[in-house]
């Protein structure tokens, strides 16, 4: 940029009004940085594509003119470098949502050579992101084609608990080994709904029933309620040595100490399941005649922590 453009930029008496709208490009990087971690961990999915794309667009066009308006200013000039990396995540993960894709794209391009940064930074960021884009894109694809299973999935059953703290799958897996069908649990409470879009949370699907060969006839889930206090008693029934997996933070809240190895459910109070998290009244999954979920035991051994959430960028 020569001495005249800077000069004529500095003096300006509008240089602060500039500045502030600056702002609004940091804003949009930032807008772009969260919704490529939303498509790491959630699974994107637009609940109406038409309105979605339109506010997108008057997003991005909106941004887009504070950009080119405060092109010179430092902020800007570093949001045009950082926006097509940050983006990267959802074209790759997104790819084929155009009405996502499109908006934040063009918007991006634009920006990066309208900007008021220098053509020899243009010039190195660009080939730098040229090979990002095509190495980047062309290593996904291939672990994509490696890794995604060949086997078919038919999802037989779905939906809720009858509390809807819980949501869940029957699912049919046919393979040359003769395949299986599945009941796979997750919580129903992590999503993220948004206007016209919502992240579905997803690594925390658990698997609590399987069979191989799929069966001649398949059932369907039976759902029931049952009391905290008939469940304890189910479970002492089948044995009294029934232990349960507590972190330090779960004995600390009930007093027990720390370094004690095995703690029997027997030896807990009914208030003290209480303060462990355990509701009155528990969601309990039957099927093919086996009890394969009660809410009561994934409470309390923390089935869905976040801390055990497992994420595949090839689902």
């Amino acid at each position: 940029m020569s001495t005249t453009n800077t000069t004529a930029e500095t003096t300006t008496p509008n240089i602060w009004r500039r500045r502030l709208v600056s702002l609004v490009g940091a804003g949009y990087l930032a807008l772009m940085c969260w919704f490529s971690y939303l498509v790491i961990f959630y699974d994107f999915t637009a609940t109406n594509k038409f309105l979605f794309c339109l506010t997108l667009c008057a997003v991005s066009f909106a941004a887009l003119s504070a950009m080119l308006y405060s092109r010179f200013q430092i902020l800007t000039r570093l949001t045009s470098i950082l926006l097509l990396p940050a983006i990267l995540p959802q074209i790759l993960l997104c790819f084929g949502q155009w009405e996502l894709i499109l908006p934040i794209a063009v918007t991006s391009l634009i920006i990066f050579f309208l900007s008021g940064a220098g053509e020899t930074v243009k010039t190195v960021f660009g080939v730098i992101y040229l090979l990002l884009y095509v190495l980047g894109s062309l290593a996904f694809f291939m672990l994509m084609s490696f890794f995604t299973p060949s086997t078919q999935q038919t999802i037989l059953e779905n939906g809720e608990s009858p509390s809807g703290a819980y949501r869940y799958e029957i699912i049919q897996t046919d393979d040359s080994s003769g395949g299986n069908v599945a009941v796979h649990i997750e919580p129903n409470d992590r999503d993220i709904p948004l206007p016209f879009l919502t992240f579905v949370s997803n690594g925390y699907d658990r698997t609590v029933y399987e069979e191989r060969p799929i069966p001649s006839e398949v059932g369907s889930a039976q759902w029931s309620t049952v009391s905290r206090a008939d469940i304890t008693a189910q479970l002492l029934a089948i044995s009294e040595d029934v232990t349960l997996d507590l972190s330090k933070s779960q004995k600390a809240t009930i007093g027990i100490p720390s370094d004690t190895e095995t703690v029997y459910l027997k030896d807990l109070t009914d208030s003290q399941l209480e303060q462990l998290g355990v509701p009155a009244e528990n969601d309990v999954l039957t099927f093919a005649d086996k009890t394969c979920f009660r809410s009561y035991i994934a409470v309390l051994e923390d089935y869905f922590a976040k801390d055990n959430r497992e994420i595949s960028l090839f689902n």
